[in-house]
């Protein structure tokens, strides 16, 4: 299983009280996206696109993988990929991705408050200590962009758990109860008390919802 973190986080920070729980049942395969946590973006392409075109140039190295797991933006770019090569994975765990960007909350994703430890997290190839400002400047730029139509969704076939918080402020549960009546083979997940990060906030329970997903679609496939 593939496990893409979320924006200005990193594979290890964002899938840390998951890993163990999932490594049980599956080989994992966890990545850092351009320019976080060990990998480089010397050219600066770190996009919603690039990360799709990262994934899929992975996966054709690796051989391919049965399920897909990402987070927030990581979420998105997968949402993207997957409509356009929904045969590179047999499951997908979409938790609080987004299929349209707005223009307008650029400004506010810029300037308005972050989350104290994605500030204080340590990227390998970081210029300052303001780098992840760097990071949510480009990846909410290319998010402004990011639309997903209907007849888009209707081409991602691989079946799909649209996961999210019900006090998830950033991807409330009306936008996945949407992606999940889209897909052909979406099923939704609400997870109670809980936000926008999911996998740090309720690692347990998200654990246990995943894995009997996939045990489930992965025996059926």
């Amino acid at each position: 299983m593939l496990l893409v973190h979320g924006g200005t986080g990193s594979g290890a920070y964002d899938w840390e009280f998951v890993r163990a729980p999932l490594a049980r049942s599956y080989r994992l395969l966890m990545v850092d996206l351009r320019g976080h946590g060990r990998s480089s973006d010397p050219l600066e392409r770190l996009s919603l696109d690039q990360i799709g075109d990262d994934i899929e140039a992975l996966l054709h190295q690796v051989g391919g993988c049965d399920a897909i797991m990402a987070f927030s933006i990581g979420a998105s770019a997968m949402i993207t990929l997957l409509c356009r090569r929904p045969t590179l994975t047999r499951a997908f765990v979409c938790i609080a991705g987004s299929t349209a960007g707005d223009p307008t909350q650029v400004q506010g994703i810029v300037n308005g408050p972050w989350p104290a430890d994605l500030k204080r997290l340590r990227h390998e190839h970081a210029t300052d200590a303001d780098y992840w400002r760097a990071l949510r400047g480009k990846l909410a730029r290319s998010w402004a962009g990011h639309q997903v139509s209907e007849t888009e969704l209707t081409r991602l076939v691989t079946p799909t758990l649209v996961l999210c918080g019900d006090r998830d402020r950033v991807e409330p549960v009306e936008s996945a109860l949407s992606l999940s009546r889209s897909l052909p083979h979406g099923e939704l997940l609400v997870l109670p008390r809980c936000g926008h990060f999911a996998p740090r906030e309720r690692p347990a329970e998200l654990s246990a919802m995943v894995e009997s997903f996939l045990d489930r679609v992965l025996v059926s496939d």
